[in-house]
């Protein structure tokens, strides 16, 4: 996987740089990027430079994280054996018993659920430049009552916000699962391909999920192939007004997603502490 090195010679702009040392242990060069074309131009590097064996998928942040890439359902623990095992007890239950999850493979129904709430192995990603720069400059705030988590959406308040690409080598079609892509190190699952478009909210959000291959994979940070830092204030003029680009848009009610009111019906109820190790199907509003 080649790595976004020299991209401040592909351009006419002046584009600065910081190296960055990851939480994998390698260094990335995160780039300042100020003008729409440089960005587009950044994506698209990094993804021409991978044509040949990788597919780059991108996800927007409020922060890098020390460098890490940890997915949902380890960010609050190092137990990592003991928490997949709960972790997959639970989600084995779930799909025993809820007629909804009935038809759907343990990968497609983890996946899914991660974008209504539930913490998963997965990373989430998106191919789309638009949806990865709105979460980029929007940060979410939540509090826990009773059986859901209620999120918060409102405009970061952080001088920066990243777009972070990253690479997959899961470009081989599965051969009974539409939307699934494999390779030696990771899956991808397309979401609008893998699940019908009454679960609206990850059609709105053209969502992707990556997972290593590997068991119980901690960090994700080795597949970055480039970061891009942007101003916040300019990210947010570049996204404007557009009724795609809004919570109500990007996080559609029940009325509209009729399978988020499945889910909300269906989904089993857990205590406080699960809740806060394994998630809920969350509650959005702006």
């Amino acid at each position: 996987m080649k790595k976004i090195e020299n991209f401040e010679m592909q351009t006419a702009s002046t584009i600065t740089y910081e190296d960055v040392k990851l939480y994998c242990g390698e260094i990335i060069r995160v780039y300042k990027i100020e003008s729409i074309h440089d960005l587009t131009q950044f994506i698209g590097f990094g993804k021409y430079i991978n044509k040949q064996d990788y597919n780059v998928f991108m996800r927007g942040q409020t922060d890098l994280y020390g460098g890490k890439m940890i997915p949902s359902l380890f960010r609050a623990s190092s137990r990592i054996n003991y928490i997949s095992t709960q972790y997959g007890k639970r989600m084995n239950e779930i799909k025993n018993n809820c007629q909804l999850f009935e038809h759907y493979e343990r990968n497609i129904m983890d996946s899914m659920l991660q974008h209504y709430g539930i913490k998963t192995p997965y990373i989430d990603l998106v191919d789309n430049v638009w949806v990865a720069l709105w979460f980029s400059v929007h940060q979410a705030k939540s509090v826990f009552i009773n059986s859901h988590e209620y999120v918060y959406y409102c405009d970061s308040v952080k001088e920066y916000s990243y777009i972070i690409l990253m690479g997959s080598d899961a470009v081989v079609p599965s051969e009974n699962q539409y939307g699934v892509y494999k390779g030696k190190e990771t899956a991808i699952i397309d979401l609008r391909k893998a699940i019908p478009s009454y679960f609206l909210r990850p059609h709105a959000q053209h969502a992707f999920m990556l997972k290593k291959n590997a068991p119980n994979s901690r960090d994700y940070s080795d597949l970055i192939v480039g970061i891009a830092k942007i101003p916040t204030r300019l990210g947010l003029e570049w996204l404007g007004k557009n009724e795609f680009l809004t919570v109500r848009g990007l996080f559609p009610a029940p009325l509209f997603d009729s399978g988020f009111a499945k889910l909300l019906h269906d989904y089993p109820g857990q205590d406080q502490e699960k809740i806060k190790r394994f998630g809920s199907i969350q509650i959005i509003s702006d």
